[in-house]
């Protein structure tokens, strides 16, 4: 049974299929979110939330983002996500882009967008993902 601060949906938007499978299993080795999805760039995970909302199925609660990625990078969804539906975007989604860049123009272009709730260097550490579960709890309290 998952914790009483777990999070139902993951949403992890990154082409590398490796940093996927570790980031996942950290993520059910803490138990603090049931269900992950994939999607290897800004293009399909556009496309994701299109489809869920289309659906009626929930939103991913948190989405881990990646700055470099092929047919749309991080900052290219970034634009296109605030071009989505009201209802996508206010759904409560906490984005936190990723990257092992230690370019300052990267942290201040993510820290910049009102999208970005954090900038966090990859690897993700069960820390991040349990201060991650957090914010999200937080976000939801206070709006």
């Amino acid at each position: 049974m998952p914790a009483a601060t777990s999070l139902k949906k993951v949403l992890l938007v990154d082409d590398d299929k490796v940093t996927n499978l570790m980031h996942g299993r950290l993520i059910k080795r803490t138990g603090l979110i049931e269900q992950i999805d994939v999607a290897t760039d800004g293009v399909a995970a556009l496309e994701y939330l299109e489809e869920k909302d289309a659906a009626g199925d929930p939103l991913p609660e948190l989405i881990l983002l990646d700055i470099n990625m092929p047919r749309m990078d991080g900052f290219e969804f970034l634009e296109n996500y605030a071009a989505l539906p009201e209802q996508i975007r206010k759904s409560g989604t906490l984005i936190i882009m990723l990257s092992t860049s230690d370019l300052r123009a990267d942290h201040d272009r993510a820290e910049a967008d009102p999208n970005v709730y954090a900038f966090v260097s990859k690897p993700v550490k069960s820390d991040d993902i349990a201060g991650f579960v957090h914010a999200c709890h937080q976000e939801r309290l206070a709006g």
